[in-house]
């Protein structure tokens, strides 16, 4: 039924175990108390009619020592729902027995001096005594006062019938043991089969990730933590598939953008080599060769850097950095772009605000942002920083071209995606990356009055 060294089977031991050790725990705590109850109640039961009958006697001497009629009454007891026979003794001050209900003590008997003493002396006697090869429990009551004669009023039950009913109690409460834990263990089996198959499917959708065989849903709705496992399981599946088909199509776009460049180069270069051209038409060939020997170079060196930003450790290197010299930095680097295209590029304005970041990097988004601006500004380009209120800090590159189609708005952040004027495709992926690494966001609209707005909300330093 179970697999050796499963969770379920463990459950189910663990269980079994718990149920024998309180089973064990509660049997000898009730044959304890069993016997401790049975027999003190026994006592008080014999002490309390051995007082009423020695009161009778006292009160009523003349009625002689003993009336067996009136004796009847104290000579059952029930308990427990079960009825006791009592038996009793009448033993003056030597031991001797006067009266007796007991065939094997009968009257003219000699109780054991110690006995005798302690049930005519003490007033009143509660214990054990043994009669012949029978052990009772008694209860005496002396009596005085009659006619000079001491004398003692024993009321006995046998412990033999307490035992009896101790055993018979015991027997029921093990049957009502031994069907309670058998009900449990069944109970322990279904809840550890319950607990165990979504463990099952869980390690086999486990081995469809591990050979990346996407798309099967765990059916897993339990309601409780492993169904919360089972979802999240799901998830992290729907989330590797996207991720799987983002690797394939960045593959693809990769080979797509690297092909171009080389098939122009190759194609230049044989050209060259087999004398296709000549003078000028060589000097242009070769220029073709260079630009794009140029942007293979670009595209191959923000492939790399992307690829370290998303996977390697310890790429990033944080500091205290001045917004303002972030952006100023990234509007030099790209000033003689502006003035090449007769573009006005500028930063509007810059609260004094400190960032831990990484500058190098944090430069670079900039750059990318405004790279991209530049390529569809008509004739501006503006920088603007703000505070955004809850320790962060909003910077809003606008330009006033024709603003994001739809199509780009859907697309924009997606590797090798390319506009009608775009370059690698790469720039504003890598910008996303870096900000979102340092626990910011960014994200891209039109503007109410026209142009495209891209906007990066950054945490402040402390």
């Amino acid at each position: 039924m179970f697999r050796r060294k499963s969770i379920a089977l463990r459950i189910a031991l663990g269980y079994l175990a718990v149920i024998m050790l309180t089973g064990l725990l509660m049997g000898s705590s009730f044959w304890l108390l069993l016997n401790r109850h049975l027999e003190q109640t026994a006592r008080e039961n014999l002490l309390r009619d051995a007082r009423s009958v020695a009161d009778m006697l006292i009160d009523r001497p003349e009625s002689g020592y003993w009336q067996r009629g009136m004796m009847h009454q104290y000579m059952t007891y029930h308990m427990l729902g079960r009825v006791i026979q009592g038996e009793y003794l009448l033993v003056n001050r030597r031991g001797v027995v006067v009266e007796s209900s007991i065939s094997t003590v009968p009257a003219g008997s000699v109780l054991d001096p110690a006995v005798a003493e302690q049930m005519t002396d003490a007033g009143i006697y509660e214990g054990r005594v043994t009669l012949g090869n029978e052990r009772y429990v008694a209860a005496a009551r002396y009596l005085s006062g009659m006619n000079g004669r001491g004398a003692a009023v024993v009321l006995l039950t046998r412990v033999e019938g307490l035992e009896e009913i101790r055993r018979e109690l015991l027997t029921l409460f093990l049957i009502s043991l031994g069907a309670a834990s058998l009900a449990a263990l069944v109970i322990t089996v279904l809840l550890a089969r319950r607990i165990s198959r979504p463990l099952a499917l869980l390690r086999e959708k486990a081995h469809r990730v591990a050979e990346r065989n996407f798309g099967w849903r765990v059916p897993v709705d339990t309601g409780d933590e492993i169904g919360e496992l089972g979802q999240a399981v799901n998830a992290m599946d729907e989330k590797l598939a996207a991720y799987d088909r983002a690797q394939k199509q960045f593959f693809q776009n990769a080979s797509h953008e690297l092909k171009s460049p080389l098939m122009s180069i190759q194609g230049y270069a044989e050209g060259v080599r087999d004398g296709i051209f000549h003078g000028p038409e060589a000097g242009r060939a070769l220029d073709v060769i260079v630009r794009e020997t140029g942007r293979l170079k670009n595209l191959v060196e923000e492939l790399v850097y992307l690829g370290k930003l998303e996977s390697a450790f310890g790429v990033y290197k944080f500091e205290e950095i001045e917004l303002l010299e972030v952006l100023e930095q990234a509007v030099e680097s790209q000033r003689v772009v502006a003035l090449e295209r007769g573009i006005d590029l500028e930063i509007t304005r810059c609260p004094e605000a400190h960032l831990r970041a990484d500058g190098e990097k944090m430069v670079r988004v900039f750059i990318n942002l405004i790279s991209n601006a530049l390529r569809y500004a008509s004739s501006r380009v503006e920088v603007d920083a703000e505070a955004a209120g809850g320790g962060n800090v909003r910077v809003t590159v606008r330009d006033d071209g024709p603003g994001f189609t739809g199509e780009d708005l859907r697309h924009l952040w997606d590797r090798f995606y390319k506009g009608p004027r775009g370059g690698s495709g790469l720039g504003l992926p890598i910008a996303r990356a870096i900000v979102q690494e340092h626990g910011g966001d960014i994200c891209a609209r039109n503007a109410a009055v026209g142009g495209a707005e891209l906007e990066v909300l950054l945490p402040l330093g402390d």
